[in-house]
């Protein structure tokens, strides 16, 4: 049976939230909930360890943000002299990384998150924002670290006089 009028969620559910959906929203913060501080935890170790070894990689690499006060699945970096479509270029096919957030995606002006910190120009041109999630393993932590740091090494060489 078919009701019309309304408009609700495409014309497809008149007049009615959509019980269904709430239920297993409802239903997936719950399990969630139950899983949520020890992957959290995982998942900042993880960060941690990559953070470690790019400080380690890459000289002149900067960490964006409050490191105390973060998420734990996201890693923002900057290296100043090294333009972030660049690094994107010879990593995209190996690596998931951006440079901003998906919702600024297209736009060419800086991120106003990243000029709220007070980021410099260049700095800004060099940022990327690097997302470890909750199936995310060690291994591809330590690959992560030696694809960037090569790509960086190569770009280096290719920008000097």
């Amino acid at each position: 049976m078919y009701l019309f009028g309304g408009g609700h969620q495409g014309g497809i559910r008149s007049g009615t939230l959509n019980v269904p959906g709430i239920v297993g929203l409802g239903e997936a913060c719950r399990l969630r909930g139950l899983e949520m501080a020890e992957d959290e935890a995982k998942i900042a170790n993880l960060r941690d360890k990559l953070q470690d070894l790019l400080l380690d990689k890459i000289a002149g690499l900067v960490v964006n943000g409050d490191i105390n006060h973060r998420l734990s699945g996201n890693l923002h970096i900057s290296i100043p002299d090294v333009p972030n479509s660049a690094i994107i270029a010879r990593v995209r096919d190996r690596l998931a990384i951006s440079t901003g957030a998906a919702c600024s995606s297209g736009v060419e002006a800086p991120s106003h998150v990243l000029r709220a910190i007070a980021l410099s120009p260049n700095a800004m041109e060099g940022a990327l924002r690097i997302g470890i999630g909750k199936f995310t393993t060690e291994s591809e932590i330590d690959r992560a670290a030696e694809i960037l740091g090569g790509a960086i090494g190569t770009i280096r060489q290719l920008m000097e006089p």
